[in-house]
């Protein structure tokens, strides 16, 4: 590594990160990309060392491939806490960082309003306003309620901190279980089952792998509680989408909050769309104003650790995602 290693930037609005950067590190050698029509080629001819990596665009392939295989690419950090668009990759030749912690706080935040919106009933009164009916009921408050956080990392850590300051009960479910002021229990995925059957509301924030791909299906549907409820807000991949439509139609699942899709923009033709319980964002759940700014300063830190030769911040492991 060099003091001014060899950097490209892809985004699709690259001024103010180039600028942030320039800020800190005037000295980098850094190179911008608003799209991928030319990185093929500058990847050959530039040999770049490190890359700062958005999704420039849905409709564009994103070019893992090409950049995996730059043998001169060592380091890679990503905007975003999940990681499968970049999986598998060969640890002793490239190195991945990503986001995590950077987008806790309003996924958090996403997540007790989708409690809330639903407990408190503001879709129904949503409906009554534009029928002009004055349709006075009971409110329902989610002091009591159980919430089961699947994937109970930094973001879920966040969820259960503000989970419990509403007097939820909450069951934090991870790969390797450790307590948690944020938990009144934190229990092995072995114990999923057993946790979803006990919960009103299940989180799912799970990074995609080759574990998870899949992972909420029939079975688990029929485990959680009637009536229970689904956030997702982990990936799209990791729900059966056509199972979910049927446990929701069946009114077994009292209802979902979806932010993320197998295939987005999600189609027109989803029977999720017309589903009176489902409440559909456009996987906007961690995108904070400025969230960009905050990967822009990981990013530097991470920078200059490469730079003095100390360990980076938030390296990924490919077979748990995070």
């Amino acid at each position: 590594m060099t003091k001014s290693p060899k950097t490209f930037l892809l985004n699709g609005n690259p001024g103010p990160i180039n600028q942030r950067i320039k800020n800190r590190i005037p000295s980098l050698s850094l190179t911008v990309f608003d799209n991928y029509s030319k990185l093929t080629d500058a990847l050959k001819n530039e040999q770049p060392e490190i890359i700062f990596a958005f999704k420039i665009s849905q409709k564009e392939p994103f070019p893992r491939k090409q950049i995996l295989e730059c043998a001169s690419v060592k380091w890679i950090q990503a905007s975003g806490a999940g990681v499968d668009h970049w999986t598998p990759w060969d640890t002793t030749s490239v190195t991945i960082t990503n986001a995590s912690g950077i987008h806790a706080e309003v996924m958090a935040q996403y997540t007790m309003w989708a409690i809330l919106n639903h407990r408190l009933g503001f879709p129904r009164m949503a409906l009554r306003q534009a029928e002009k009916q004055w349709d006075k009921k009971l409110l329902v408050s989610a002091t009591g309620a159980t919430l089961a956080i699947v994937g109970f990392g930094r973001i879920g850590a966040e969820v259960g901190r503000l989970a419990k300051a509403h007097g939820m009960r909450v069951i934090g479910i991870r790969a390797h279980p450790t307590p948690s002021p944020h938990a009144d229990d934190v229990v092995d995925m072995k114990m999923l089952i057993d946790a979803l059957g006990q919960a009103d509301y299940v989180l799912n924030v799970l990074p995609l792998t080759t574990a998870t791909r899949g992972l909420f299906k029939s079975d688990i549907f029929a485990a959680m509680k009637k009536g229970a409820y689904l956030i997702n807000t982990g990936r799209g991949q990791i729900v059966d989408e056509e199972a979910l439509a049927d446990a929701l139609q069946s009114g077994h699942l009292g209802g979902a909050t979806l932010d993320v899709f197998a295939t987005e923009p999600l189609p027109r033709d989803n029977p999720l769309w017309t589903l009176p319980n489902v409440v559909i964002t456009p996987h906007t759940a961690g995108d904070a104003e400025n969230w960009e700014d905050a990967v822009t300063d990981l990013f530097c830190d991470n920078l200059a650790r490469w730079i003095n030769g100390k360990a980076l911040k938030n390296i990924v492991d490919p077979i748990r995602g995070y």
